[in-house]
């Protein structure tokens, strides 16, 4: 498979993804940006939440963005998720699995060859170790094409790097749950504003 320089984000408004689109951009990558939205959501005020958060960081960096809402599909599959929940009623495995496979669909049109998020290893302890990420890489069909740039240096290269699209040795090793380095990172790209820096998710609480 071919690769170009064109690549979908999964933009939630937090700082972590903020952080790898900011990268990316950095690297001459040109970035589509993709928010879902969902009824789930704990990011207040609703009406300024995760979406607003999104939408003024694609204005700012000069990307497009397209905002898909998970719909009645999503709400069965939290219902009774394939891959279980988490400690509460948390879908994480299968959510992941879900907007991805949304993504690889909205790929050929938008002339994309890979995916990035700001996922970073052992953050989330359902959906980011290792053995779940490559569970969701596989069941979403994105084997080998999915970019997480805060946490590259922790897996093995991925196309885009082996072909010299993304430059590997511009990418970190952060991991666990804390935000001292993507704080500072932040600082040091410039991204001053992230009101959500976590995300949120009802669904966990």
């Amino acid at each position: 498979m071919s690769l170009n320089k064109k690549a979908v984000a999964l933009l939630s408004g937090g700082l972590d993804s903020t952080l790898a689109v900011k990268m990316m951009i950095n690297q001459g990558i040109d970035v589509t940006a993709v928010h879902f939205t969902s009824v789930f959501c704990n990011c207040s005020p609703k009406t300024a939440g995760c979406k607003m958060h999104a939408r003024q960081v694609a204005e700012e960096f000069g990307v497009p963005i397209t905002v898909i809402h998970k719909g009645m599909d999503y709400i069965k599959m939290v219902q009774n998720p394939p891959h279980g929940h988490g400690s509460a009623i948390n879908a994480c495995i299968d959510c992941r699995i879900y907007m991805l496979r949304k993504v690889k669909e909205m790929m050929p049109e938008m002339g994309a060859s890979f995916v990035i998020t700001g996922e970073v290893l052992s953050q989330r302890p359902m959906s980011q170790q290792c053995h779940t990420i490559r569970l969701i890489e596989k069941e979403s069909g994105l084997q080998d094409l999915i970019l997480r740039p805060l946490s590259a240096q922790h897996f093995e290269p991925t196309l885009p790097e082996r072909e010299g699209i993304v430059d590997r040795d511009k990418l970190l090793n952060i991991s666990g749950r804390g935000r001292k380095e993507q704080f500072a990172l932040a600082e040091n790209l410039g991204v001053k504003d992230y009101p959500c820096p976590a995300g949120g998710c009802l669904l966990t609480d």
